[in-house]
């Protein structure tokens, strides 16, 4: 008992002793021990510019997080916080109208002191460390290309269309692709909120898709994960194909065109689905199958010959509720 109070009253004195260290640098700010001068540094943001006028094509080529999002300037800016920038030093190079982000490959492990909150963390994955590239307001980007990207985060934008291979994570908010958005390479999580394009082809290993608020018009829609979840969510579409593995699949107050497939082979599926739509249920003799709050056995069909149809197919050890 006395050691640990020894403890917390040494954690309490450091803690003091980094507030009045930061206040004593213009105010109480984060700060963190930069490895490189082996001190305390208040973590601070440096700010490149480059003209908007040089390019209008992006290539991620940093695992280093990046998020590109609209601002009141009128050129394209370019910030990473400077501790951040010295352990993983970026470049930023324009060429035949292309930007280019690239480096930032060097992670060391790092401890975060804020405040009294002490914390571990590896600034490499961590948003705060981020790059943030802020256009204006009436830009537009043609092609987003992802080469050693890690975690991508686009905001209130108009892209023409992204290749390239995903990371950890790719997220886009308010956000409009001219072309089809193919996201079929990679093992990304991918979040998808209020975005629209004309059609959406999502498919990865490992992650998670999450598509909520957004409208594909084709008919051929594809959201794929071999052992993540996926949720379909208030989303205007002609159609598609929803699988997985061993994940689960959720789809709630969608507006279907035509024909929406969900398939797990031993995940669960959920449904919120419109009272006048088709719904036809697969499953096997182990799976519990619950179909408008009436339990059902291995197969189960109702209104075969609506205009809008969903159908709902598991393997062994899934079960299907649609409501």
């Amino acid at each position: 008992m006395k050691k640990r109070y020894i403890a917390c009253v040494a954690a309490i004195v450091v803690g003091i002793i980094l507030v009045s260290w930061g206040t004593a640098h213009k105010g109480i700010k984060p700060v963190t021990w930069d490895r490189t001068t082996n001190r305390l540094v208040v973590l601070k943001k440096v700010r490149h510019t480059t003209k908007l006028a040089d390019f209008d094509r992006l290539v991620v080529n940093t695992k280093l997080p990046v998020v590109v999002k609209p601002g009141s300037v009128n050129q394209v800016t370019v910030q990473q916080q400077a501790a951040n920038r010295r352990r993983h030093p970026v470049t930023t190079q324009v060429h035949d109208g292309t930007l280019t982000v690239s480096g930032g490959d060097q992670r060391q492990r790092g401890v975060t002191l804020n405040g009294l909150a002490i914390t571990g963390d590896d600034e490499a994955f961590d948003t705060d460390g981020a790059i943030t590239i802020t256009v204006p307001q009436s830009d537009q980007l043609k092609v987003l290309t992802l080469q050693k990207s890690w975690t991508v985060r686009l905001e209130d934008l108009t892209v023409q269309r992204v290749t390239g291979r995903t990371g950890g994570s790719f997220q886009a908010k308010n956000v409009t692709f001219k072309q089809a958005l193919d996201l079929s390479q990679g093992d990304a999580d991918i979040y998808l909120t209020n975005v629209t394009a004309p059609k959406v082809t999502a498919k990865t290993s490992y992650g998670d898709i999450q598509v909520r608020q957004s409208q594909f018009k084709s008919t051929a829609n594809v959201l794929n994960s071999l052992d993540g979840d996926i949720t379909l969510e208030m989303t205007e579409l002609g159609g598609g194909d929803l699988r997985t593995s061993d994940g689960d699949i959720t789809v709630r107050d969608n507006q279907v065109a035509k024909t929406l497939t969900v398939q797990s082979y031993e995940g669960d599926l959920s449904g919120m689905v419109p009272a006048t739509a088709g719904v036809s249920v697969q499953g096997s003799t182990d799976s519990d199958i619950e179909l408008f709050g009436r339990s059902r056995g291995a197969t189960a069909r109702v209104r075969p010959h609506a205009k809008v149809q969903y159908r709902f197919i598991t393997g062994d050890d899934g079960d299907i509720t649609v409501r």
